[in-house]
């Protein structure tokens, strides 16, 4: 969907969920703020009365026909052993589970383990999985949980998160053949990048947050150095897409606060390309995150209204990781403009102050290393940006000779994610110096001291903390309204 200027709606949801509100899966498509909401804690699942009939009928059409038919990990093996025939029953799914349960490497942290649950149980809601009203049920108990199961990345390669869910399923079945679960659920279960799908949906949610604090930012260090007015003019971005005209509105001083210089450096001049550009690839990595997360992409797949089973590749994320190397290089080249902006910040000629916003000592070096910080940050992110994708692997005795790698392009993305943010906290620090700039800003911590030569390490931790909350003062926002 997009509004009367083109910009799609980022949530069809409310922006923000009331606490503990209900979200019912299979009534609507999820968001990324319920699945936020859901990580932190502040609202709860359930299935609607359709999911759960949906849900049933999929499990009794995947036994109907699989009585007919072969089926693909319940009348046969997996993998290399997808020619084996096999009569399935509590203890062969168990089994199935177990290999495949391979955990090793970072676990993760209990926000993308939760999400982890929502977006799997909102995925059975479509019903093509064929899983048991049992182990739907038991996994959405799971997700309520004081303490969530325990989950590790690794082992992914963008075609099923295997090990993450094989794991889960022994943990809500407590690994015994008389648990919340049936004979035929073992791969239908197993086949989601539900955990790929949680980790890039909560980084989405961070990066979407810093986003609007780089806007904050870009137009407050606009107005500060006086940046030319004419390089936001509405009439030069009439043809550019709505990421862009909207960054130039929210970026543009007004004519009276710019100097009469001709143009200013790249890294003022290229604000809203550049910031507009990063926004359309997180438009586009969300817009491929929420559909697989909406998805029934499971194989095989049932379809109960036409009485069938297909055997199927959607469980290729190829889409995704895709969109994430878009926006991985999105922002490695706007944080490269990033730096060059803190280095303006650094020079007499743009700020009228002393080198380094320093306090006039001679030797001073004041602000300096938040430069070297953030130069740190952006040679991370170049280094994360880097191709990654498309390489051939042969596993399985050949059964599977190729992976997208998106659980790795999506771990990039959220490493990226935060050190953009450090650089972000590093240019806010650094612009605080500025006279004035309380007045600009909104949302900032309190500093811990004057323009003297000190340690700004807690300062830039408080910045960090606080980076979402920073926002354009209501004087200076010239676009009150519009969001």
């Amino acid at each position: 969907m997009v509004d009367a200027n083109e910009r799609p709606n980022r949530s069809s949801a409310p922006a923000a969920t009331p606490a503990r509100a209900t979200i019912m899966l299979g009534d609507r498509s999820l968001e990324l703020d319920d699945i936020r909401a859901f990580a932190d804690d502040r609202a709860r699942a359930e299935y609607s009365p359709a999911a759960g009939r949906t849900i049933a009928v999929a499990h009794e059409t995947l036994l109907r026909l699989a009585a007919t038919r072969p089926v693909y990990g319940l009348s046969t093996g997996v993998g290399a052993r997808r020619s084996v025939a096999v009569v399935r029953d509590r203890e062969s799914c168990l089994r199935l589970w177990r290999s495949h349960a391979l955990q090793f490497g970072p676990a993760a942290d209990p926000e993308r383990v939760r999400a982890m649950l929502l977006i799997r149980a909102n995925q059975l809601a479509r019903g093509g999985s064929g899983v048991s009203p049992a182990l739907a049920d038991a996994l959405l108990a799971a997700a309520t949980r004081e303490d969530p199961p325990t989950i590790a990345f690794g082992g992914a390669l963008g075609t099923g998160d295997l090990g993450a869910l094989a794991a889960l399923a022994l943990q809500i079945t407590a690994d015994e053949p008389t648990g919340p679960f049936a004979a035929s659920d073992g791969l239908p279960f197993m086949s989601s990048s539900a955990l790929t799908l949680a980790d890039a949906s909560l980084t989405l949610v961070d990066l979407d947050r810093a986003l609007d604090a780089a806007v904050a930012l870009g137009a407050a260090s606009a107005r500060a150095l006086r940046t030319t007015a004419e390089h936001f003019a509405a009439a030069a971005f009439e043809d550019r897409h709505w990421a862009i005209r909207d960054a130039a509105a929210r970026l543009a001083p007004s004519g009276a606060d710019s100097t009469p210089r001709v143009q200013d450096p790249f890294s003022m001049r290229l604000l809203p390309q550049s910031l507009g550009s990063v926004r359309l690839s997180w438009e586009r990595c969300r817009e491929a995150t929420l559909a697989e997360v909406n998805g029934a992409h499971e194989n095989p797949r049932v379809f109960a209204d036409e009485q069938l089973i297909a055997h199927t590749g959607n469980f290729y994320t190829v889409d995704l990781e895709l969109a994430c190397g878009t926006l991985l290089r999105a922002l490695a080249q706007d944080a490269s403009l990033l730096l060059a902006r803190l280095g303006l910040l650094m020079n007499p000629r743009y700020t009228g102050q002393a080198e380094f916003l320093g306090d006039g000592t001679p030797d001073a070096t004041g602000a300096m290393m938040l430069e070297y910080l953030a130069a740190a940050a952006l040679a991370d992110i170049r280094d994360l940006a880097a191709a990654h994708g498309g390489h051939g692997v042969h596993l399985s005795l050949g059964a599977e000779e190729h992976a997208p790698f998106t659980p790795q392009a999506v771990r990039r993305l959220r490493q990226a994610t935060e050190s953009y943010r450090t650089m972000l906290a590093c240019f806010a620090v650094a612009l605080r110096r500025l006279p004035g700039l309380d007045d600009l800003l909104v949302g900032l911590p309190e500093q811990h001291g004057g323009l003297e030569d000190r340690d700004l390490s807690g300062e830039l931790a408080d910045t960090v903390s606080v980076l979402d909350r920073i926002r354009l003062g209501e004087s200076h926002d010239r676009t009150e309204g519009r969001r």
